[in-house]
């Protein structure tokens, strides 16, 4: 999973898990904010209600002279207004929600009870307001909040996960630009990445460092492998020349002559690895063009054809499987055989008595593949990753060969941006899949 998505993950997932915890407390804080306000506003009644008493007496509530109680509530019952003549103190004010019974309807009020003095007459005040107003601010103000929050969490989320994608752009671009497109040391771009975050800058600066020195040891062993090559040509043919004049002169007697014989096909060996490297060499260092097209089902039939004895020798069955056509243009025809010939080879050489090759060509809708497979012993699993190393064979039963079939063929690849996957079984064969980015340029 890519860091951006883990960070927006763990930001939506932190902020889901707040939002619950407040739609959960927010419901128990609106109920006590609401019911406080409820108290507030009939502490008010009750100080203007006193005021109002004080200033036109209490007489001007009582409907007739010897009444002593005064009622008054609204319609529909939604607040109330009482005071009576009392002789019980009651010495701070009284917040309850208790139920009254009005006109026959029984209706659940907050109730505010205090007593209060009045030209000598201790009277008792109650004011009431209706708990179903009271819950249905309630649930108004539940429901705004519950919009507030859920339109906060989305305006959050998306602050964050632009914030995000802007504080790691650096973080993406130094992947994109200098992990993912590096096939060649040589062309690593070295252009800092444009960044105030520390962290990134480092980063950008530790790995230029390290290709720095990536590049300068690759072009060393480069220059290397071909100045030696080239400087052992020249006496590898010397030899060899020297060699088969003593032959032809026939001086020699029976021995001397094996031993020069030997001597020969030594030195045959040696140059057949000279001119490997050479190859390889030349390869890396793009001293090859690509101004070829390529049909490569005719390369196939073509490889097929010359590499036709070998397959005649251990009994194996080739078969040219191709689904669709393609044609490959802006390539090297000669390396393109040259890859194929030394799959097909190595096909071959691994393969068992009377085993079966299949050449096989299709397309898939981003890619064109081309497959190599055979019925051969197989790779195990831990050394398919070293099968493209240089000088190395996995199968030490097999003397013949120099262990640089598979890294011509993984140079040649890289050389045509052709991807190279390998899916092998231990007696069951292996099967060698080339990928090719099936663009415009290729039909």
């Amino acid at each position: 999973m890519k860091l951006r998505t883990k960070l927006s993950l763990y930001s939506t997932l932190s902020k889901l898990l707040v939002l619950v915890a407040f739609i959960i407390i927010v419901p128990i804080i609106i109920s006590m904010v609401s019911t406080q306000h409820t108290d507030n506003r009939l502490q008010n009644m009750k100080d203007k209600v006193v005021r109002l008493v004080n200033k036109v007496g209490i007489k001007e509530f009582l409907q007739e002279e010897q009444d002593s109680i005064f009622a008054s509530y609204n319609i529909l019952k939604e607040e109330y207004i009482s005071i009576e003549a009392t002789e019980q103190v009651m010495p701070s004010v009284h917040f309850e929600t208790t139920e009254r019974i009005i006109e026959g309807e029984t209706v659940e009020y907050r109730v505010l009870s205090v007593t209060f003095i009045h030209a000598g007459h201790l009277y008792l005040l109650e004011i009431g307001k209706s708990i179903a107003v009271v819950k249905e601010l309630n649930s108004v103000l539940q429901r705004v909040a519950f919009f507030v929050l859920i339109i906060s969490f989305a305006i959050t989320i998306l602050l964050n996960v632009g914030y995000s994608n802007y504080l790691l752009r650096p973080f993406h671009q130094i992947i994109e630009k200098k992990l993912k497109a590096v096939d060649n040391p040589e062309k690593f771009n070295f252009e800092n990445i444009p960044t105030t975050t520390a962290d990134f800058v480092y980063l950008d600066q530790t790995i230029n460092e390290m290709m720095h020195k990536i590049k300068d040891a690759f072009s060393r062993e480069k220059q290397f492998i071909s100045n030696v090559s080239h400087e052992l040509m020249t006496p590898i043919s010397v030899l060899q020349t020297r060699f088969e004049n003593m032959l032809s002169e026939g001086r020699l007697d029976e021995e001397n002559t094996s031993r020069i014989i030997d001597s020969l096909k030594t030195l045959n060996r040696l140059k057949k690895v000279t001119n490997t490297l050479l190859l390889i060499s030349r390869i890396e260092n793009e001293q090859y063009l690509k101004h070829d097209q390529v049909n490569l089902k005719d390369l196939a039939v073509e490889v097929v054809a010359e590499i036709e004895e070998r397959f005649t020798g251990k009994n194996i069955t080739a078969k040219i499987e191709f689904t669709d056509q393609l044609v490959l243009e802006h390539c090297n025809r000669d390396l393109l055989f040259t890859l194929l010939f030394n799959l097909v080879n190595n096909a071959i050489k691994y393969n068992v008595e009377g085993g079966k090759i299949w050449i096989r060509g299709y397309k898939t809708p981003e890619n064109y593949i081309l497959e190599v497979e055979d019925t051969g012993i197989g790779i195990a699993t831990e050394n398919i990753a070293h099968i493209f190393s240089r000088f190395e064979r996995v199968n030490a039963s097999f003397t013949d060969g120099y262990g640089l079939g598979l890294p011509i063929v993984r140079t040649i690849a890289d050389f045509h941006q052709i991807v190279v996957v390998v899916q092998s079984e231990l007696e069951k064969g292996s099967v060698f899949r080339l990928i090719i980015k099936n663009d415009k340029e290729n039909r």
